[in-house]
């Protein structure tokens, strides 16, 4: 089974019809994604998902397959920092490094080469996606009721919830019009406040690609 088999059942290849390529952990971060270029009026970039974190570099071989893998001038890649961001962003230099391409030094830093790779790790140590979402919408009346939800829950249990980054995010979506909508689509509904400050790193990010 080749890289292209493995992502694509149906054997067709990576499809590239842009010069500049965001790679994505998964169809939230994909959703995302594209609300928050559209926002920035980036419409010159082609978001990829290319699956979990332990399939970075699987993708990568199959998207220099693609015949038109050529014309690709600048990668970039967006996972979550999950336990730790040294450790997240030591994962991705690898896959990089794996895949023969360009390896950037630092998070944010483009490297040299054709073609030009860039990373950023979302959430800080420990975060992910829906830790950077959930700060977007700190301070609004519904949050309240969210962590009062939250607390209340936890001393039912008489435990903490599993994955509260998760779970704040949606208990907030619970309280918007379309409460069954994922995360990233909930990006594209503008349930998140894709113009707040936290988000200036990831938009400096994806204007610099």
């Amino acid at each position: 089974m080749t890289p292209i088999d493995r992502f694509y059942a149906d054997d067709a290849p990576v499809r590239i019809t842009k010069r500049i390529q965001l790679l994505v952990e998964g169809n939230d971060q994909r959703n995302f994604a594209e609300a928050l270029l559209s926002r920035i009026g980036r419409s010159d970039i082609e978001v990829q998902n290319f699956g979990g974190v332990t399939e970075l570099g699987e993708f990568l071989a199959a998207l220099q397959e693609s015949a038109s893998f050529e014309m690709v001038n600048s990668i970039g890649i967006l996972r979550d920092a999950e336990h730790s961001v040294a450790a997240a962003f030591q994962s991705v230099q690898d896959a990089v490094k794996n895949a023969a391409l360009p390896i950037p030094s630092e998070i944010g830093s483009r490297a040299a080469g054709a073609p030009g790779v860039t990373v950023f790790i979302l959430g800080g140590d420990g975060g992910m996606l829906e830790t950077l979402l959930n700060r977007t919408v700190e301070g609004k009346p519904e949050q309240r009721c969210v962590e009062e939800f939250l607390r209340c829950v936890e001393k039912e249990r008489g435990q903490s919830v599993r994955n509260p980054h998760k779970s704040r995010a949606h208990a907030w979506i619970a309280t918007q019009d379309r409460p069954e909508v994922s995360v990233g689509v909930a990006a594209k509904k503008k349930y998140w406040a894709l113009d707040h400050p936290i988000l200036e790193d990831l938009r400096a990010f994806l204007r610099s690609l």
